[in-house]
């Protein structure tokens, strides 16, 4: 395994801090002791070298609806997540370089920010690698009846984390990543097993109130190269016919590009806010396109309602002479009404996921290119994106002092929507003016993500939303409801002020302001 000094590199890297040195950090660092004790094994101390685990969920009915294989190597690991009910995979790892993720038709990218941090702290968690981190007693609570200390640490390059332990024991009987932030997830219901003599590991857990997570087979020790946590390889595949740009249509609250599925052309909304390829019912029927399954998927990022769809497999999507084939799609049950320019569907982040795509907003032009394609990136601003979810989120600010998560959607058109909490928890103050209130309504039926509707609570304008130097001035908002924490979403009128590259391969985009 020649590369596995980088992950022992990470683990030395997150275990090398300073002794604690107050009084409440010793009475924490003598309950991580006793947690040592307890799971009699550290990461990096050569218990595990390797392990592979496979981990299953079953519904109600105590049929095993989910599987997951992982691979793990120090902090580094690879997880194959299979829906056995739909027979399609997802993927996520951490090479002991990037963490990355898997869309269910092999995109790969890298991740970053936020997603990172928790990744991170997670891995920590279930590979015992935080019993030597300085802590702090944060209280105590009552976890399954059983009186617990909650010590709270702060991961290097992570998320904070609180371990919930049994003083008695030295179990960890709960624990909450990013306790109060956006990403704060409780695992609870932990349950331990022998693995090795004297070595336990988590055996079972559950997400807050969720059913159990049970690992059914614990493999310590097996022989696999640190090669197989690296990313798979693409199902779906990119034919680049034509470097050269071609039209696509920028009205005045969308963009359109025309595309052909299996052969029979059709006109569809770009949307950077969905996660996925959608298409009316109406278009599929004109392709003769079969279900494979029926879902209930969330529709986008943030703030996303159940949204029911249908599964498809197109043999073809070709758009501007370039084809992706055999790429997994969905039939939006919702009808796509009230468009002028009746679009068959919306084409998202499988459009982007593994190819470099230009949009010339100014020439209404756009390009599809081989990601290897060397990039200029000299004209505009490269901004790096959290895809995790199959959308762009960026951080920017809000009127210059609140930071933010920003869903960029280029199929929302007109005003930015941000979480009602930015007003109630974080201070935001706004003009109110209602009026604008009947007009969003009436125009975000489709809501960027594939039928998502917001609703928004009350409108009004915002000083300003800047993205690094890039500064949206004078902005129309309404909050909402159905956003929360930070997040906020960036719709078609920020967006078409710009020409960008997307490399969504790489994590990023390139944002080139108009001269004009």
């Amino acid at each position: 395994m020649p590369r596995l000094t980088v992950f022992l590199t990470v683990v030395l890297t997150v275990l090398s801090i300073s002794a604690p040195s107050r009084a409440a950090d010793d009475a924490a660092a003598a309950l991580l002791a006793k947690h040592h004790a307890f799971a009699g094994w550290q990461l990096g101390d050569g218990t595990f070298k390797t392990l592979r685990l496979t981990r299953e969920y079953a519904n109600e009915r105590g049929a095993v609806i989910r599987r997951r294989v992982e691979l793990r190597i120090g902090l580094g690991y690879r997880n194959i997540n299979t829906n056995l009910e739909r027979n399609v995979s997802y993927e996520d790892g951490f090479t002991g370089n990037i963490f990355w993720n898997s869309s269910w038709n092999g995109f790969t990218t890298p991740e970053y920010g936020d997603a990172a941090k928790y990744d991170l702290t997670y891995a920590a968690f279930f590979n015992e690698g935080l019993d030597t981190l300085p802590g702090t007693i944060h209280g105590s609570d009552t976890v399954a009846g059983t009186t617990v200390q909650i010590v709270r640490l702060s991961v290097p390059s992570g998320d904070v984390i609180d371990l919930y332990i049994d003083p008695a024991s030295g179990a960890c009987l709960q624990a909450v990543i990013d306790p109060g932030g956006e990403y704060e997830t409780t695992i609870n219901a932990i349950q331990y097993a022998e693995v090795l003599p004297g070595k336990q590991m988590i055996h079972s857990f559950r997400f807050g109130g969720g059913r159990p997570y049970v690992y059914a087979k614990i493999e310590p020790n097996v022989l696999f190269s640190d090669q197989e946590l690296h990313p798979p390889a693409p199902s779906a595949t990119w034919s680049f016919s034509n470097p050269q740009p071609f039209p696509f249509k920028v009205s005045y609250d969308r963009f359109y590009v025309d595309a052909a599925i299996d052969g029979v052309p059709g006109r569809f909304i770009l949307d950077t806010g969905s996660s996925s390829i959608y298409l009316t019912q109406r278009f599929a029927a004109k392709v003769k396109l079969k279900t494979l399954w029926s879902s209930t998927t969330l529709g986008g990022a943030i703030g996303s309602e159940a949204v029911k769809s249908d599964v498809v497999k197109l043999d073809t999507v070709t758009i501007g002479g370039n084809t992706l084939s055999n790429v997994l799609a969905e039939l939006n049950r919702s009808n796509f009404n009230g468009d002028t320019d009746a679009p068959d569907g919306l084409i998202g982040f499988d459009l982007f996921g593994g190819a470099l795509v230009t949009l010339d907003t100014a020439a209404s032009t756009m390009t599809i290119r081989d990601p290897s394609t060397e990039l200029d990136t000299s004209q505009g601003i490269t901004v790096l994106a959290d895809l995790s979810a199959g959308v762009p989120i960026v951080p920017m600010k809000l009127n210059g002092s609140i930071d933010v998560r920003s869903m960029l959607d280029s199929g929302t058109p007109e005003h930015v929507l941000f979480s009602h909490e930015l007003i109630s928890r974080y201070g935001l103050r706004m003009a109110v003016d209602n009026s604008g209130v009947g007009y969003l309504q009436s125009h975000l039926y489709f809501g960027g993500v594939a039928g998502t509707d917001f609703q928004p609570a009350e409108c009004g304008h915002l000083d300003s939303l800047a993205l690094g130097p890039i500064q949206y001035a004078g902005v129309n908002g309404c909050s909402t409801y159905d956003l929360s924490g930070r997040d906020v979403l960036v719709g078609f009128d920020f967006l078409k002020h710009f020409n960008i590259i997307f490399d969504y391969p790489h994590a990023r985009m390139v944002m080139i302001p108009h001269k004009d």
